[in-house]
């Protein structure tokens, strides 16, 4: 997509496309980060300090980044590493969604997704690995992961074609060959699955042996020492029990990883885990929404720097003075109607420009897309949430329990940060079943 400046309703309705993947290069990009206190947001200074090569600091960072979809932390981790880039870290980044299978995950398919992207980033940047590291790899994806038969059927063709090239161009075929079966469901996936497993200390320990001779010929090519820095993007889109068993449950094994990993879980792995919780298993930075308040603020307060935060964020996508009738309005409309999340920031000024097309945008059809909008995404609340959204508005705390997870989840209740809180969506209080929950529930007595 062109990043383009929109001066028109229709123009920005496609610049507030809410799924637009920015890089910390591009024209959208915008360092929210900065604008805040570190007490209050601080994501990237958080994340940096952890991986930036410190004396005292560890070899490799294990490290879960916890937040709602929605949230730019994707964006955030990507600036961090783009920054750290500089500091000899060099990041391959894997998309979750594309690369596993999201109803049946295991251990061994990560270990072998991560061994196949970090073969990947090697060809892409043309670097190779000794014959004796890379001999290894192939014996382990093509003998030691297969039977006889399914070797010859699944790596056959790799085997007879890319093998003259040889080195990392042929290695990445046959990773990606092997790798490739994990996302069927047949007999090859179960035999790999039964080899790579059987002795989960020595799938790490072949693991290692790739990232070190990865990490040492890219420091070669490059002048100076590097360290690999895995990132596994949107692991919290997949089945939330998936991850808890092959990642939360297997983090000993995980945290054996001679590389620095990056993994994301959604609020609820850490707030009403399943069976282990987050911080109990990896170090946690945490991408709360913007801080638009503070806890003990009415309910439609927005602080002046998230206000700051959000008019910059809208502004390098359109000019608000040629799309909006009253900037100042429609950007805290914005602010007050998201709260604080990022995603829907851009999905509420989007079905604004939609409605007002081709007249300029009013703060007023802010308002009607934020109960459109709250229609849809109420769905996904029951009969028997209301009252308990109701109490979460008012004690600003959540349990673990699979119903308040189920609302971390879907982002009906926004977690805050400072002392942690969280508080109901503000589309939650747009619905008259709230305003009756409300109506009906306990005050606090001081």
């Amino acid at each position: 997509m062109q990043q383009i400046r929109a001066a028109t309703p229709a123009e920005a309705f496609w610049t507030f496309d809410p799924f637009a993947l920015v890089q910390p290069n591009d024209p959208w990009h915008s360092n929210i980060d900065a604008k805040f206190d570190r007490t209050r947001y601080g994501v990237i200074a958080q994340f940096t300090r952890r991986l930036s090569p410190q004396k005292g600091s560890p070899e490799f960072v294990h490290l879960g980044i916890v937040g709602h979809k929605g949230t730019g932390k994707t964006t955030q981790v990507r600036q961090a590493l783009a920054d750290l880039s500089t500091q000899g870290v060099h990041a391959v980044f894997i998309d979750a969604l594309s690369s596993l299978d999201q109803a049946d995950l295991s251990l061994a398919d990560i270990v072998l997704v991560i061994a196949r992207s970090v073969v990947n980033a090697l060809a892409e940047s043309q670097v190779d690995i000794p014959k004796a590291q890379s001999d290894l790899v192939e014996l382990w994806f093509a003998e030691e992961l297969l039977t006889e038969t399914h070797r010859k059927e699944i790596v056959g063709t790799v085997l007879t074609e890319a093998k003259a090239e040889g080195g990392i161009p042929f290695l990445a075929k046959l990773t990606a060959k092997v790798t490739g079966v994990l996302k069927s469901d047949n007999e090859y996936r179960k035999e790999i699955r039964r080899q790579a497993e059987r002795d989960p200390a020595d799938l790490v320990r072949r693991a290692n042996a790739l990232l070190d001779a990865a990490a040492t010929a890219i420091s070669l090519a490059s002048g100076e020492k590097r360290r690999i820095a895995v990132v596994l993007d949107n692991l919290e889109k997949l089945n939330d029990r998936q991850v808890d068993a092959a990642v939360l449950r297997r983090a000993d094994e995980l945290r054996q990883l001679r590389c620095h990993l990056v993994l994301f879980f959604d609020p609820a792995a850490q707030y009403a885990p399943i069976t282990v919780q987050a911080s109990q298993a990896f170090d946690i930075v945490t991408v709360p929404m913007l801080p638009i308040r503070e806890r003990g603020d009415a309910a439609d307060h927005v602080t002046d720097p998230a206000t700051a935060a959000i008019r910059e964020l809208l502004d390098k996508r359109v000019d608000l003075a040629q799309v909006f009738t009253q900037p100042d309005g429609c950007v805290r409309a914005a602010a007050r109607l998201s709260g604080g999340r990022l995603r829907d920031v851009f999905h509420i000024a989007r079905l604004a420009c939609e409605l007002a097309d081709p007249d300029k945008v009013t703060p007023q059809h802010f308002e009607t897309a934020a109960r459109k909008l709250k229609g849809e995404r109420l769905t996904l609340a029951t009969p028997a949430h209301w009252p308990r959204l109701a109490e979460i508005h008012r004690d600003k705390q959540v349990a673990n329990d699979p119903s308040d997870a189920l609302l971390l989840l879907h982002s009906l209740v926004l977690n805050y940060n400072g002392e942690p809180w969280w508080d109901v969506h503000p589309f939650v209080r747009l619905d008259d079943r709230f305003t009756v929950a409300w109506k009906n529930i306990t005050p606090i007595t001081p």
